[in-house]
């Protein structure tokens, strides 16, 4: 498995651990009342589990084991290294800026909070068209 494979599918982890520990936290939030903001943290938990857990899995697992290309002496037989790198460094930062940046705006909208959350959203999808640019290439017809 190639390193950076092994990092991707190692954040999918660390995202999964926080948003089942926010998961807990929110449940207990119904009982002692810890702070308002859990109460609007919901679709940033859900977020960090489909896209920083089940997408990120799903796209180090692809880039470590879709088919490779076919020239023998390629030194890059999966692609760009440094188009994954920004593949990860766009999708996390894209995560990590709307979950620290949503509870806030479902507070209390403000312009520069949607901004912000704009952001976030174009972080990730620059991420989702970086990884299909890489894998696309590799996608070969099924041989007869």
């Amino acid at each position: 498995m190639p390193p950076i494979a092994r990092i991707f599918v190692k954040a999918a982890f660390i995202h999964f651990l926080v948003a089942f520990l926010l998961g807990a936290l929110m449940m207990l939030d119904r009982w002692l009342a810890i702070g308002r903001w859990l109460r609007v943290v919901y679709m940033s938990q859900l977020h960090l589990l489909v896209v920083g857990w089940i997408t990120q899995l799903a796209v180090g697992v692809a880039y470590w084991i879709f088919p490779r290309f076919l020239k023998e002496q390629d030194p890059r037989p999966r692609g760009s290294d440094a188009l994954a790198w920004f593949v990860l460094a766009s999708l996390n930062a894209g995560l990590l800026l709307r979950f620290l940046i949503e509870p806030f705006y479902l507070m209390g909208p403000k312009p520069w909070l949607a901004a912000l959350m704009a952001l976030s959203g174009v972080l990730q999808a620059l991420a989702a068209l970086g990884f299909g640019w890489i894998i696309w290439g590799r996608i070969r017809a099924m041989e007869r």
